[in-house]
């Protein structure tokens, strides 16, 4: 698999919480939804720390600076009060923070709940 198809999740934590995204389609979309780190693909020439700071500011409108490698896909930033006050949703998006047992009990997607079974320490 080249860099290019590899998707990479990333944890933001803030005073002890993780920060996951929700997403539907429309108020009546009858699909589960599942809650999720946000994530995605790089870039030609971009690091996959640039990729992950990139989806952060599209998703959550927040521009991070310090994002750590913790494991292959997996990524983490802790998140300022700056940030925090900044953070934005978009249309059919909610965005929240969960402690690790808040978290532990969502409907997540499978990506989100294998970088919590290896890595929901770091919460």
């Amino acid at each position: 698999m080249d860099d290019k198809t590899l998707t990479c999740l990333i944890l933001l934590t803030y005073k002890g919480k993780a920060l996951l995204m929700y997403k539907m389609s429309g108020p009546l979309d009858a699909k589960e939804h599942e809650w999720c780190f946000i994530g995605g693909e790089k870039d030609g020439g971009e690091s996959f720390e640039e990729a992950m700071a990139r989806r952060v500011e599209k998703e959550a409108s927040i521009k991070i600076e310090e994002v750590e490698f913790i494991s292959e896909n997996c990524y983490h930033a802790r998140l300022t009060d700056d940030n925090v006050n900044k953070i934005e949703r978009g249309e059919g998006q909610l965005l929240d923070f969960f402690t690790l047992g808040e978290v532990q009990k969502l409907h997540l997607s499978e990506p989100t709940r294998q970088f919590v079974s290896k890595h929901g320490s770091l919460i």
